[in-house]
């Protein structure tokens, strides 16, 4: 979290979000800070999920914005976290802190566990092609979701922060910003239609659904824009490979990748259709998480605390600077 919102935050806010939500402050656990303040905590006995988002990340509008489509492919059948609202009937409630606020709001807690990062068998091909199925559903639904207001609209991708490389990445990586920069001119020319661009999640990794029973609920929609559909495709093997195959040879990776994408499009394929031409146009998209990744560590972290990354971060910028994707698919 950004030092300047770590100033803000108190215990005092965190309460009060809590209340106005009727979860009991004595049960608030937390469960991370990285981009928002998230918290576990019990609503007559029940546990739920408190974010706070602070006002210099997403305005209220854009939370709402998130919270009503999550909502929305609630209502269609698709297994994700839904947003409760207030005691109030608010789906998001501001906190002051001067002239600033946190947005607070709840969800379900996803059931089942998260997978397992000791276990070499996960994810199986069995969750892999379930999670291909919720985010071929997820596409599905989003075709026909149209906010409700026109001020909960959520960005285009292209409108993220993140995307002035230079205002986060050091004057020594102007070659880095320079390539940046030309990944996205390369969008400019890709098409957008129904079928291949809408509202997307855009960050369904492996740290960002549970598993229970074989079916997969899907939460932390913070990142949703609109965006190409091939890129949340893109975004869960990029994270499968960075989470299991960091210290192993590329040919290893290469073949873990094309194993992962048969099974990820078995269920993807029997909820939406996208044509081949998208599958082709995967490793663009992870070289572009690549940079936008690098870019999120340099926003995030000063230089003494970016050194607990460097393996990291080395293998990132390598990879950027040879402009070539973390992991090589057949044509």
């Amino acid at each position: 979290m950004e030092r300047e919102v770590e100033l803000q935050f108190s215990q005092e806010v965190l309460f009060e979000a809590a209340q106005r939500f009727g979860m009991s402050t004595d049960s608030l656990k937390r469960l991370g800070d990285f981009e928002n303040y998230v918290y576990e905590g019990e609503i007559d006995g029940v546990s739920y999920v408190l974010r706070l988002t602070h006002s210099s990340h997403r305005s209220t509008n854009m939370v709402l914005g998130e919270l009503e489509w999550i909502n929305y492919l609630a209502e269609n059948g698709i297994s994700v976290a839904k947003a409760l609202p207030s005691t109030s009937g608010r789906l998001a409630e501001q906190i002051h802190v001067g002239e600033d606020y946190f947005a607070a709001s709840v969800f379900q807690k996803a059931k089942g566990r998260p997978l397992d990062r000791t276990n070499p068998a996960e994810p199986t091909p069995e969750v892999i092609t379930e999670w291909g199925r919720t985010i071929g559903q997820m596409h599905r639904a989003t075709k026909h979701f149209e906010p409700s207001e026109a001020r909960f609209r959520r960005p285009q991708w292209f409108e993220d922060d993140l995307m002035c490389f230079e205002k986060y990445l050091p004057k020594g990586d102007k070659h880095i910003v320079d390539i940046g920069y030309s990944l996205l001119e390369y969008a400019k020319n890709l098409p957008q239609s129904q079928d291949s661009y809408g509202l997307i999640h855009t960050d369904v990794h492996p740290g960002n659904f549970f598993v229970n029973e074989g079916k997969i609920t899907v939460f932390d929609f913070d990142d949703s824009s609109y965006q190409w559909f091939a890129s949340d495709i893109a975004i869960a093997l990029y994270y499968t490979i960075l989470w299991k195959f960091s210290d192993k040879p590329q040919s290893e990776k290469d073949a873990y990748a094309k194993k992962f994408l048969e099974d990820f499009m078995i269920g993807y394929n029997g909820e939406n259709q996208l044509e081949a031409f998208w599958l082709n146009e995967i490793p663009y998209f992870m070289k572009l998480r690549d940079i936008i990744l690098y870019t999120v560590f340099h926003q995030k972290f000063d230089q003494n605390n970016l050194q607990r990354f460097a393996k990291l971060l080395d293998g990132i910028r390598s990879r950027i600077e040879r402009e070539v994707p973390i992991v090589f698919l057949e044509p």
